[in-house]
């Protein structure tokens, strides 16, 4: 049997909530020559193991990855080894395709056009997402309807302030496929977060192009509690000072005007939205967790200072 044209890579971690509902996706996918499954467990305990060992209508392939092991970008590497396709295809557990033509829509750019690395997919909010988790993803660069590419020389980027060069490098594993052929020439950074825009960065600069494909759509929203935030936007924002020298809020007096503005931003977005009491009591303090998680991250980058063991 000759190699499946594209293989899709999902690391998994206790996903038995979401693991069901991705391989229902999975099982309806209509794409050009056919996709395996490489799916690689790190330390599951709640059931996702045996989903992963069931019989499916495509090729699985299960690779176990020690919790201490794992890395979002080496661990993503090592599963890139062991696929087969010509297109690889990343997808977070928890990101949902939208319809039987979803891997098909993504790889095409990459069919295409032979300058383009990697193409990310539309995402929009789960059903039940809030109002702010709904608002903060329309202001991000994937929810957009409109198709994007992106070329852009390591001298241009270098020109560019830090908030465009980033911009310039919308790329997001959550859902995204990448020639296989430049993965081999550009693999994935070792990173303990943001492996994604650090990889879209150097491969723009090696001459290859980006894109978004909003034909292909995921459903892909987080859980938005205080301490979910804090961690999530540390580790962005460790990323974006490693990799771009970006401090969206880099002193004590700007982290106590992002946390003030952040918050009443988000009480009214929730307040217009009508949405329940307790929404509105909770929306300050995610708000401020947000901002903390953007000061301390982009601090402890800038210094040096090793990740601590909650993050």
């Amino acid at each position: 049997m000759s190699p499946a044209a594209v293989s899709v890579v999902v690391p998994v971690k206790d996903g038995a909530a979401h693991l069901p509902a991705l391989l229902a996706a999975l099982r309806e996918q209509q794409v050009t020559g056919g996709f395996e499954l490489v799916a690689l467990d790190s330390g599951s305990r709640d059931g996702s193991r045996e989903l992963l060992a069931a019989p499916q209508d495509f090729a699985l392939t299960r690779i176990d990855v020690g919790p201490a092991e794992f890395d979002h970008g080496a661990t993503r590497n090592r599963g890139a080894r062991e696929a087969q396709g010509a297109f690889l295809v990343f997808l977070s557990q928890d990101a949902l395709p939208v319809g039987p033509r979803f891997l098909e829509a993504l790889v095409e750019p990459l069919r295409q056009d032979p300058r383009l690395a990697g193409v990310s997919a539309r995402q929009r909010p789960r059903p039940d997402a809030d109002a702010i988790t709904r608002e903060r993803l329309a202001r991000g660069g994937l929810a957009e309807t409109r198709a994007r590419r992106v070329f852009a020389t390591a001298a241009e980027l270098d020109a560019m302030p830090a908030l465009e060069r980033l911009r310039a490098c919308t790329f997001d594993n959550v859902a995204a496929a990448v020639r296989r052929d430049v993965w081999l020439a550009h693999p994935f950074p070792a990173s303990r977060f943001g492996e994604d825009v650090e990889w879209a960065d150097r491969v723009l600069r090696a001459g290859f192009g980006l894109a978004v494909a909003p034909a292909a759509e995921v459903v892909h929203s987080h859980e938005r509690s205080v301490s979910v935030l804090f961690r999530r936007r540390y580790l962005e924002h460790r990323a974006l000072m490693r990799v771009f020298g970006l401090a969206v809020v880099p002193s004590v007096s700007g982290l106590l005007r992002a946390a003030v503005g952040g918050a009443l931003h988000d009480l009214t977005v929730a307040w217009r939205a009508r949405e329940p009491g307790r929404a509105l009591v909770r929306a300050p303090w995610q708000a401020i967790a947000e901002a903390c998680g953007e000061y301390r991250g982009a601090r402890d980058e800038r210094r040096g200072r090793p990740y601590p063991r909650w993050a």
